[in-house]
């Protein structure tokens, strides 16, 4: 009895180690692809110059540096890059990346079955063995289920949902890329402290898990803080990034953000971004992208950020995303893109929710399968009222002309 014991103790912590051991792998290699769409876009979508490009250059070599020291294989080993890599060169590395993300996936399945099995066992030392197990099982099924609870109720706390603002029409998506789980490093946030201005977040940080839902935790209250005190969203990006610089504890987190403030009375909408992906206005028939005002947090030094200013007519609708929607790849390969849900949301109507889902379903027709985490977020203005004397009263705030005030 005391050999079987210790034969199941050994083999309960080898495969606890393999288990581990194969998830951390297929994190680094999620994170270098992750990096890799964020790394290719600035270069050749944003035309990135080198020096700013150097950052996100760094962190995909870290990327591949953490699959090699994973890799138990010469196959799983990280593909080669090179900084001076052409377009054609970064779909070749994606494609390497997403083969040994398969991969991994195959031997995972395949350590969790080895784990399981205990075939060769006697019968005697089979049902000690495998009584032990199961203890320990139930066990870690309970603790993994007590974290994931614990963890749940926190992103709850940390996202808005269900919040009611008069005159505006919310509609919001978070999608986790992990699989069983809610927790991820996309948050949004509509809130507001004296029902006439509200402010709308949507955020997206660098890292996964607890660690993550920690950051959106920070995100979210700083700001809600910051904007107690102004309304103005590029000088509260601009104190959110001092203050972020200064406390995270990880040098290489990031953050990249979109914040709008609406005047709820008169539809005066004010935003200002760090390096954020694009926005889009839904103005009538017309659908505008709007660009990042300002450096991502954390990495790129910035020069403060601006703000920018429209007036939104009842019926405008004003949707945010991040990365997960435009950097999500089709069967072949290639990008979503801003352009293609400018597109989208130029055909969609309906309630900001309908028009949220509506985004969703054609990116899983699209892509298949959500590989990133996601967030969307809709605000459609819709005054209870006649708002169109106080618009034109409100001094210095031009209606929307097909420019924005940074143009």
């Amino acid at each position: 009895m005391l050999l079987a014991f210790a034969y199941a103790t050994y083999l309960s912590y080898y495969g606890s180690r393999s288990l581990k051991t194969a998830f951390g792998y297929q994190s680094d290699v999620v994170d270098a692809l992750r990096d890799t769409s964020l790394l290719e876009v600035q270069e050749f979508d944003r035309g990135a110059a080198p020096d700013e490009l150097a950052p996100y250059q760094s962190l995909l070599r870290a990327d591949l540096k953490r699959i090699d020291e994973n890799a138990e294989t010469p196959e799983q080993r990280a593909p080669a890059y090179d900084p001076h890599a052409t377009r054609r060169d970064y779909e070749i590395l994606t494609d390497e990346l997403l083969k040994r993300q398969s991969r991994g996936t195959q031997e995972f399945e395949a350590t969790v079955k080895r784990n399981l099995s205990t075939r060769n066992l006697s019968n005697a030392m089979f049902a000690l063995v495998a009584l032990l197990f199961t203890v320990l099982v139930g066990r870690l099924r309970r603790v993994i289920e007590e974290g994931r609870s614990l963890v749940e109720r926190l992103q709850r706390a940390f996202i808005s949902e269900g919040r009611t603002l008069p005159n505006v029409d919310l509609g919001s998506v978070l999608i986790s890329a992990t699989r069983g789980s809610n927790v991820g490093g996309d948050t949004h946030d509509a809130f507001s402290f004296d029902r006439r201005h509200a402010m709308f977040l949507v955020a997206d940080v660098s890292g996964k898990g607890i660690e993550a839902a920690v950051d959106t935790a920070l995100i979210k209250y700083t700001i809600r803080t910051l904007f107690s005190q102004d309304t103005d969203p590029g000088r509260i990006l601009a104190k959110f990034a001092d203050i972020y610089i200064r406390t995270a504890e990880n040098p290489e987190t990031f953050v990249v953000l979109f914040l709008a403030v609406v005047d709820l009375m008169t539809g005066t909408l004010r935003y200002a971004s760090a390096g954020h992906e694009p926005a889009w206005l839904v103005h009538g028939g017309t659908v505008r992208i709007l660009e990042p005002t300002g450096a991502i947090v954390g990495i790129d030094t910035g020069e403060g950020y601006e703000t920018r200013t429209f007036t939104l007519a009842p019926g405008d609708a004003l949707a945010i995303s991040t990365d997960g929607l435009t950097e999500s790849r089709d069967a072949r390969g290639r990008l979503l893109g801003a352009e293609t849900v400018r597109q989208w949301l130029g055909e969609l109507s309906g309630s900001s929710q309908a028009m949220a889902d509506a985004v969703v379903r054609r990116l899983r027709k699209r892509s298949k399968r959500i590989t990133d985490d996601l967030a969307i977020l809709v605000v459609r203005y819709q005054p209870a009222v006649d708002v169109a004397r106080s618009r034109n009263a409100a001094a210095g705030v031009p209606a929307l002309s097909g420019r924005d005030a940074g143009d």
